[in-house]
């Protein structure tokens, strides 16, 4: 049962992903099959199997592109999130250092941890 907890939004996202995948090949069949019938044609799978394959790779690579933007966009963003923070620590470790000094008499600072 573990297992499952541990990997069970994995199974999840994959049983998404095959339905959908299978939802677009049912749906494009049935697309490309009134589109043949619709021009007299007969249903042959060696035209249908490279349109399916073309929508899917079209699909996947802007997917693909988005998540890689949205990658660079997040990447540049951290660094001018966690810039502010680090000053911030900064600012406050310098402030916690000053105290130290003012309430730690000179002869017991080397007791004191410099952290």
């Amino acid at each position: 049962m573990t297992h499952f907890r541990r990997w069970g939004a994995v199974y999840l996202l994959i049983l998404l992903f095959a339905g959908s995948w299978a939802a677009q090949f049912v749906t494009q069949l049935v697309e490309y099959r009134n589109a043949q019938r619709d021009h007299g044609l007969p249903f042959e799978w060696s035209g249908y199997w490279p349109d399916f394959l073309a929508s899917t790779f079209e699909n996947w690579q802007s997917e693909w592109l988005q998540l890689v933007f949205q990658a660079i966009l997040l990447l540049g963003a951290k660094h001018w999130i966690f810039r502010v923070e680090a000053e911030n620590v900064e600012r406050i470790e310098a402030k916690v250092d000053d105290l130290r000094d003012y309430l730690v008499p000179p002869e017991q600072r080397h007791q004191v941890p410099n952290e």
